[in-house]
Order: structure tokens, then sequence, then C-alpha cells
């Protein structure tokens, strides 16, 4: 009974810290900062951090809430570093116009969606294209610890120049004008300013002259991109890159960026360039010998893939993380606009070949190189990129985990998922003093598994309980079914 008041308390006035204190007893401890897991551990949380943990048991008092972790796993709550709060898995972002047709839908997509994330134990986010609909996340009653890039782009360059309506893009806010003095309202560095006053956590900025083998769009220039880098330093907002392919990479690198945030998939042939080759070999060499963070996305690609099979949207999963009414929408004609722009992009060839391609080939290029980075005992981060496109084959959550699955899938280790899930995005984006690790004094945003994940990845989805800021939710709390029945009873008082 205590804990669903707590629950109750938590919604009327989250963000809040636990007004008691938690006791896990018994729990084994999963942690990148431990050699092996901490078993029988005993860990104490109070005012939303972790006060203590212990071999030995720890004295409570009555207003301590207590739970028996016997058979239980506690780990740092999920961290992904690349995902987009204001785009709608099948409409894309909400300025854009599939969304604004659709109001309600999109509407009931935002209110469900960072329990969405909760569900997954993704307890931390961040969101490198914000759009402007961020604030309906992070006003959210419950909701993962929210932080944010800036985009910076010209008008010019992608990916303000493929937006085709004013609406959709009133959504960049930072457009910069190159060769222009540094007083200039608009040079690298007055906006660099702005961001920083912002309060946002980093700069997105990116490197795409177009889709596939296509090169019409321009980058922004080098010097543009250097006066930018030395911009940011001063306020420590790390330079995070959107880059796909071997000479964008190149690009990116060259502009001494932070982090790539997508997997290495386009170059070579379909079906034909299969092995790594040594042009590629030595981009790889740079952006380990400068420490640059690589994130694999594999789901951006599988989520294109999976759009052109039959039934994609129909997976038992959907359902804990998508509201039914858009479920429903998904199997309507208009909702398969993006399907048929595909079509389109590839010359009309037929669906499996479609999905093929991008399951195949492209995904198979991205596991080539993540393989490499594995072999190389290179430090990986989690991002998923959700939703990735405009497709509804990935949803909030859900495409996390999967993430996490396709790195098993391509030979990373449970030891190096967990970091990449953890402290590795914690360090990346300088907040490892309050996440990342079940150390003293961190933030309590916590997971309690039913299975180890250092034994299976499947483990990171057989969630008992979500701590989030020290206050304890059943998982159940947090699916879609289950907030849906709330609203019924709610609506029907």
């Amino acid at each position: 009974m205590r804990k669903h008041i707590l629950i109750a308390i938590l919604f009327l006035h989250y963000p809040t810290f636990a007004k008691e204190s938690v006791l896990i007893e018994n729990v084994t401890v999963v942690s990148s900062h431990l050699q092996r897991p901490l078993q029988k551990a005993h860990v104490l949380i109070a005012d939303g951090r972790i006060k203590t943990v212990s071999s030995s048991n720890i004295k409570k008092t009555v207003d301590t809430q207590v739970i028996d972790g016997t058979t239980l796993y506690l780990a740092p709550g999920i961290m992904d570093s690349h995902v987009h709060v204001s785009s709608i898995p099948g409409m894309g972002f909400g300025v854009e116009p599939v969304a604004q047709k659709n109001g309600a839908l999109a509407e009931d997509y935002y209110k469900q969606q960072p329990y969405s994330f909760l569900y997954y134990g993704i307890t931390q986010v961040v969101d490198p294209n914000p759009g402007l609909e961020w604030t309906k996340f992070t006003s959210s009653k419950v909701h993962p610890d929210y932080y944010r890039c800036e985009v910076i782009t010209a008008r010019s360059t992608f990916p303000l120049v493929e937006k085709n309506d004013e609406l959709s893009k009133s959504m960049f806010s930072y457009i910069v004008e190159q060769d222009v003095a540094e007083t200039a309202l608009n040079s690298p560095e007055q906006i660099v300013k702005r961001i920083a006053e912002s309060g946002a956590s980093c700069i997105k900025v990116y490197f795409e002259d177009g889709y596939g083998d296509e090169s019409q769009w321009p980058l922004l220039s080098d010097d543009t991109l250097k006066r930018i880098r030395k911009s940011a330093l001063p306020h420590k907002l790390p330079l995070v890159a959107h880059a796909n392919a071997l000479d964008m990479y190149q690009r990116a690198i060259d502009a001494e960026v932070d982090v790539i945030a997508h997997g290495l998939w386009n170059w070579g042939e379909f079906w034909r360039e299969t092995e790594v080759s040594k042009p590629m070999h030595g981009v790889i060499n740079q952006l380990m010998s400068k420490s640059i963070g690589y994130m694999p996305t594999q789901r951006v690609i599988a989520g294109l893939g999976e759009l052109m099979l039959h039934n994609s949207h129909g997976i038992p999963e959907f359902s804990k993380v998508t509201p039914k009414e858009l479920l429903e929408w998904y199997k309507q004609p208009s909702a398969q606009w993006f399907k048929e722009e595909l079509r389109a992009g590839f010359d009309e060839l037929p669906d499996e070949v479609i999905a093929r391609i991008f399951l195949k080939d492209r995904m198979g290029k991205g596991n080539k190189i993540l393989q490499t980075l594995t072999e190389a005992g290179y430090p990986l981060l989690l991002g998923s990129d959700f939703p990735g496109s405009p497709s509804f084959s990935n949803q909030p959550g859900l495409t996390t985990f999967l993430e996490m699955k396709a790195m098993a899938d391509a030979g990373v280790s449970l030891v190096a998922i967990l970091a990449a899930a953890t402290i590795n995005n914690a360090r990346q984006f300088n907040i490892d003093e309050d996440y990342g690790t079940v150390e003293v004094g961190k933030v309590a945003n916590l997971l309690l598994l039913k299975q180890n994940p250092l034994t299976t990845v499947d483990a990171w989805s057989n969630i008992h309980q979500v701590i989030l800021h020290g206050e304890v939710f059943d998982r159940t709390d947090f699916a879609a079914d289950t907030m849906a029945n709330k609203a019924l009873q709610r609506t029907s008082r």
C-alpha cells in the first residue's frame, strides 16, 4: 500500500526526491566499476541518491522502504544518448505535415512516450535534435532525466535544406551565417554562446551531402566548423556529428568532433564490397586515436528494413509502449506514406529486396565496423537514434533494448554492452559524477533485474522494478495498456 501512495505523490509533484529512504537487501550489484558482481550487497538510498553500498547489514528505521533483493540484480539505469523525443514513429517531427494532420494521435503519443522509455529501464536520455516539442517530454510528471544538444545548420545544408514548408523549418533555431565577423548575430561564435546560455548539454552538426550515393547538398565549411569547435570548448559543450558514410566520417574526424552519432554503414556497392578495406581501417584508426565516441545506431537501418515487411507494426511488444489508437492508425493506408517514399527512392524495387538492402547489406556493413572496434577493445556508446526515421517499426524504449540486442548479435560482449549503456555514455557527456555506476553519491536511477545482464542481454528487458531518483516503481506501472486503463478509470468516475 505504501508504495502505491508514493507513486501517487510522485505523479502529482515530480520531480521530487523520495520522502522515505529505500533499502535493498541481499541484492547482486552489477556495475562497470566492479571487477565482478557484488553479491549479497545492501544498498541504501535517501534523498534521491545512493547513500551506502555495503556487504554488511544496514540499520533501517520505521520509515525505510525495504526491498528483498535476494533473487534480483541491481544495475544502473540505461542511458540512451541518441533519441528524438519530438519525433513520432510513423509521422516524423511534430511540426511536420503528417503529425499536424493527426494532432490527437500525436498528443496521445507524447503523453505515453516518457513512460515507454521507463518501461524499458531508460532513466537518462540525450536528444541531439530536440525539435520544438521536447518540453512535452520534460513536463510529464514522471520522465527520464533529459539532456539535449542543439543543432547548428545553415540554410543550404542538411537537415534544414531538406524541409519543404515553413512550419517544418521552424524547428531549427540556430541557423549559422558563414564568413561573417565574430560579432555578427548569427556567427558561429554568437550561436554557440546562445546555445550554452539555453542550458543545452552539447552541439550537433551534420555531415550529410545526400542519401545513399547522392551528393547534392553542401556541408558547413571547414572554417565554420573550426569556429564552432573553438567556441564550444570554453563552454565544455561536446560536438556531436551526424555521419554514416566513409567520406563524411573523414570530414567529421577532421573537424575534431567528440562523438559520431551513427554507425559507419554506408560504403561499397550493395552485396559486393563486404570486407573492411584499407581506407576504412585508416578512418577507424583515426577515430580510435582521437578517442571519438562511436554509436552504432543499427536500429536506424533495421527500422527502415522492417517497415517494408508485412505487419512490422504488429509485434506484441508494441502494446506495452504504443497507444492503442496509434497502433490502429498504422494499419491505415494514410500511414503507409513513408513506405511509399522508400519504394520510390529505390525505383519501385520489390519490398523484400528493399528490406534485404537494409537488413542484410547495410546492417552487415555496420556490423563489420562494430566487430573491428570490438576486436580492438574500443569503448562504445549506446545510442538508438530512436525513431531514426518516420518508420513506425521503431518505438520508444523498445528500440533502445533492440539496439542492445543488435550489439550482442554483432559480437559485442555483455560486459561492453553494460558499459556502453551506462558509464561510457555518462563519461562522454560529462555527467559521470551523477550517473553510470552503482556508487555512493550518485543519483539513484537504478534497475532491479530478474536476470544477470552479464549472462544474457535479455536481462535488460526482464525488469522487476525501476528506481528513478529514489522512487520505486513496478515496471508494469509504465506500460501503455496500464496507462490506458488508468485513463479510462478516471473518465468513468
